[in-house]
């Protein structure tokens, strides 16, 4: 299975197993995630896996699972959605291996020692005690002609991109990007959140356009 297959396969698992993923494959795992280009290559990062029994993570419906992914990164401009982008890949990696995963957005790391770096987000990960796939009309996603202003022309790629995104995963299912494409470019724009809650809001809106653009990104490539 290729990245851009898992975009039309992957859910999120709340469900794990307790085993044990195999040492080198969980290197491989890390390093890819090393090895994951984003939206601004020249943001520092870095990945820290930790073990479901290391007791590190704490957070309201934090998902019990073997293991976690903490991706921390420098703060500057476009970062959060440099994060989204980079994580998301790593999760469609994950499931092309048969493992599932769950973004974490309401969890937080006890007893951070990473001074310099700031963790934006935690990610659930193993082998699934549920299905691990769905079809694609289980998808619950708003239609892509309800997200998208047309100002041009707007053929089969313009599309196949588009329709990958629409179906990227978001924080409560928001889906709070919208688009507008041109002949030869498309503008991806994020809603603005409420006055309740609004910066935690904003960091997630932020984040879920950096996962929509990883799927536009893997599409492309493909």
């Amino acid at each position: 299975m290729t990245l851009y297959e898992a975009i039309f396969r992957r859910k999120s698992i709340r469900k794990y197993r307790d085993t044990e993923i195999d040492p080198k494959l969980l290197e491989k795992i890390e390093q890819y995630g090393e090895d994951a280009v984003g939206i601004r290559p020249e943001i520092r990062t870095k990945w820290k896996i930790l073990k479901g029994s290391d007791k590190r993570l704490a957070g309201l419906f934090l998902v019990k699972a073997p293991y976690y992914v903490v991706l921390y990164s420098e703060i500057c401009e476009d970062y959060r959605k440099n994060a989204g982008c980079l994580m998301e890949q790593l999760v469609l990696y994950l499931h092309t291996k048969g493992i599932g995963s769950c973004y974490q957005g309401g969890a937080r790391v006890k007893h951070e020692d990473e001074k310099e770096l700031e963790p934006v987000m935690i990610m659930a990960f193993g082998y699934p005690a549920e299905p691990l796939e769905r079809s694609y009309e289980d998808f619950r996603r708003i239609e892509l002609k309800k997200l998208v202003t047309i100002r041009g022309a707007f053929g089969k790629v313009q599309r196949k991109l588009l329709e990958a995104a629409r179906l990227a995963p978001s924080a409560m299912n928001r889906q709070p990007w919208r688009f507008v494409s041109s002949e030869d470019r498309i503008h991806l724009f994020v809603k603005k959140p409420g006055k309740l809650g609004y910066q935690t809001q904003q960091d997630f809106n932020l984040f879920d356009a950096g996962v929509a653009l990883s799927h536009m990104l893997v599409t492309a490539e493909d």
